[in-house]
């Protein structure tokens, strides 16, 4: 028995360390888990064992989403048999079940979970119990892709009719789920600053954003020459502003991996950077891309039509951290910034008159519409910063639309957890500044 515990311990360490060292996945949607664990098992006192042994084993599953889950599991039990004349001798139980999973509270450091299913029991080769099992347990997330588990489970045998419990406390790795770009960015150093003036603190100045309309064949990079007039919008208003930078933002469609399609919208990025420097003389250190994937898709990705509107350049944003010029096509963007405590998302009142001022821009543009964005800083796990900012941003939504009216329709949430802090992570001070909302209203394209 000593050696079935260090051989179990020995498992759950080594999960725990290779876990470490990992790249962490931020969601459960689609991963792969692995689940060594040790515990106890009861058996009632008809049984010809002893009443409790030591439990070693490991659970496989699988995550349709953030809730549903299977999961088949091993077990080792190793309990004493109860011999006449008062010897006693170890008999081995190899226990094997298949489970539901459905956990609720997602996103949350502490994650509760029901489970049930069916199984059997091999009794040393000697006899197979069938099995059914039901109860559940707690995932407490350490890492994104780390949780320290503990698991109880009623076990009735149907041919022995016997009743039994088995108590867990383990870990549970997950990996192999999707990634997107949204994460990617999680673990990408700080936003540079022609960026960061993009969400400055209120009034947000020196910022316009372009709504390109520039769309691109399947798995194409190349830009047509009938958006050259769309281009030269951008490239007029970056002439009559020498000293303004600007992002490039592209995506794709639905199909293929998410690796490719991050790749694609990188070179349809750069295609349409490079059309600014080779036909307007657009100096090439005042542009940068950003290749967005299939995330955002502004259309459905289930017909033609749809995934053709969604691999486009979608907008430019244009900063230099000062008042600029007006575009001769009012494009400009409207900036909100709203901070949290610690954990909270909890809006505060002392934003009140920030709020009220885009809900009066709202009012006067009926036809524009805005995108909230929600911020962490870094302490925590990721995917608990992703809930958290998420709210933060609905926060904000909640009071525009219950508090002055706007339509919901009109608001986008988004929840991009810690990915880009505008100041350090590594004092009270800066985190503090990374808690935060933005939102960014822009005029629509004339």
């Amino acid at each position: 028995m000593r050696k079935m515990l260090l051989a179990a311990l020995a498992a759950v360490s080594a999960t725990f360390i290779i876990a470490h060292g990992a790249a962490a996945q931020p969601a459960r949607t689609g991963a792969i888990s692995v689940s060594p664990h040790l515990g106890w098992f009861w058996t009632e006192g008809s049984e010809p064992y002893d009443a409790h042994s030591l439990d070693w084993g490991v659970g496989l599953g699988y995550s349709f989403n953030e809730v549903l889950g299977f999961e088949f599991t091993f077990d080792k039990m190793d309990p004493d048999k109860k011999v006449r004349g008062g010897g006693d001798n170890d008999t081995d139980i190899h226990m094997f079940k298949f489970d539901g999973l459905y956990h609720w509270r997602a996103g949350k450091k502490l994650e509760p979970y029901v489970g049930a299913g069916l199984g059997f029991a091999d009794y040393e080769g000697s006899e197979t119990r069938f099995l059914v099992d039901g109860g559940g347990g707690l995932e407490y997330f350490i890492m994104d892709n780390l949780s320290a588990r503990v698991d109880s489970r009623y076990i009735f045998t149907f041919n022995h009719s016997t009743s039994n419990l088995l108590t867990t406390f383990g870990v549970t790795y997950y990996f192999g789920g999707p990634t997107s770009h949204a994460m990617k960015a999680e673990t990408a150093p700080p936003a540079p600053a022609h960026r960061e003036a993009v969400i400055t603190p209120k009034p947000v100045k020196g910022v316009t954003c372009f709504n390109l309309k520039v769309h691109f064949a399947f798995d194409k990079a190349n830009i047509e020459p009938k958006y050259g007039k769309e281009l030269k919008r951008v490239a007029d208003f970056m002439h009559a502003n020498p000293d303004a930078h600007a992002t490039i933002e592209a995506y794709a469609d639905a199909v293929g991996s998410e690796e490719y399609n991050l790749k694609l919208t990188d070179r349809r990025a750069q295609s349409v950077k490079d059309y600014l420097v080779k036909h307007f003389n657009i100096s090439a250190d005042r542009l940068d891309t950003e290749g967005m994937g299939k995330s955002k898709p502004i259309a459905t990705n289930l017909t033609d039509t749809g995934r053709a509107l969604n691999r486009r350049a979608v907008r430019v944003f244009c900063s230099n951290g000062k008042e600029m010029a007006e575009p001769k096509l009012k494009q400009t963007c409207v900036g909100l910034k709203v901070m949290f405590d610690s954990g909270s998302a909890k809006f505060k009142s002392e934003y009140e008159p920030e709020i009220r001022r885009v809900a009066d821009y709202m009012r006067e543009h009926p036809d524009i519409n805005g995108t909230i964005e929600g911020y962490t800083d870094n302490t925590g796990p990721g995917r608990f910063n992703k809930a958290l900012s998420l709210k933060r941003a609905q926060a904000v939504k909640n009071r525009l639309v219950k508090g002055y009216g706007i339509s919901a329709g009109r608001l986008k949430t988004v929840g991009l957890g810690e990915s880009r802090p505008i100041h350090t992570n590594a004092t009270a001070q800066g985190r503090a500044k990374n808690r935060y909302a933005v939102e960014i209203l822009c005029t629509p394209a004339e």
